[in-house]
C-alpha cells in the first residue's frame, strides 16, 4: 500500500467513526457496515487501481463550492439528476452522492443530457440545498 493509500485510508475510517458515532447504530451495525465501506475504499475493489479512483462510464460532471465554516461538518450529498425540482433550497432530486471534500465528481451519466445539480453539507442531518446548478453532458 502507497503512503497515499494509507493515508486515504485512515482519512476514510476516521470519517466513518465519525458517521457511525453520531448516526446511533449499535457497535455491531457500525462494524458491519465500516467493514463493508473499508473493503470497498481498499485499492483494486471497485476501482481500475490507481490510487482508488473509480472507472467512470458514461459523462462525468465535476462540481466545486465552498465549505461550510462549521467544525461538525463530515461531508456533503450532491443532488443531481434530469429534472429540476423547480423549487429554491430544495433537495428533491432523483440521485444523491456523498463527498468528504468541497469537490466531487458525478459518474455514469446520459451523453447529451441536462443535469440538474445542489449540494448539501451533512454532519449528521442532512443540511439545506444549495443553489441549483445545470449542465449539458
Amino acid at each position: 500500500m502507497t503512503v497515499w493509500s494509507l493515508t486515504m485510508f485512515s482519512k476514510k475510517v476516521s470519517l466513518l467513526d465519525q458517521l457511525i458515532w453520531r448516526s446511533g447504530l449499535t457497535s455491531v451495525q457500525g462494524c458491519v457496515i465500516g467493514l463493508a465501506m473499508m473493503i470497498l475504499w481498499l485499492p483494486g475493489c471497485g476501482t481500475d487501481g490507481e490510487q482508488g479512483s473509480p472507472i467512470p462510464t458514461g459523462a462525468t460532471v465535476s462540481l466545486a463550492w465552498d465549505s461550510v465554516n462549521d467544525p461538525s461538518i463530515v461531508g456533503y450529498y450532491i443532488y443531481y439528476g434530469k429534472q429540476s425540482p423547480n423549487q429554491s433550497g430544495s433537495c428533491a432530486y432523483d440521485r444523491a452522492i456523498f463527498t468528504d471534500s468541497q469537490e466531487g465528481v458525478v459518474t455514469g451519466l446520459d451523453p447529451g443530457s441536462t443535469y440538474y445539480f445542489a449540494v448539501s453539507a451533512y454532519n449528521g442531518v442532512r443540511g439545506n440545498c444549495s443553489n441549483e446548478v445545470s449542465a449539458q453532458t
